[in-house]
């Protein structure tokens, strides 16, 4: 376990990490969902809509599920993405 000491220089490293903008930049691939680059937005409209993992944290939780789904021999199966004919005709309503 961590000393206090240990803790609070956790803390004051991840507050140097989030004023990075390197770090807090939007890696997210769907440039054209209304909460690009509103991380915070997005992760809480998946936990509210207890809705699939936002698309930018899926590449981490897919290796670990399939490290552990390859621990029991089991297979896993990504989930297709929302078409990008999706995100333009949103945009093309929004016009309207």
């Amino acid at each position: 376990m961590r000393t206090k000491e240990q803790y609070y220089d956790l803390v004051l490293e991840n507050r140097r990490l989030a004023a990075d903008p390197k770090i807090t930049k939007c890696v997210c691939p769907n440039t054209l969902c209304d909460w690009h680059g509103k991380c915070m937005e997005c992760v809480a409209l998946h936990r509210h809509h207890n809705d699939h993992i936002p698309v930018c944290l899926q590449p981490i939780i897919n290796e670990k599920i399939s490290a552990l789904a390859n621990a029991v021999e089991m297979f896993t199966d990504n989930k297709p993405p929302t078409p990008i004919e999706y995100r333009h005709y949103v945009r093309e309503r929004d016009k309207k």
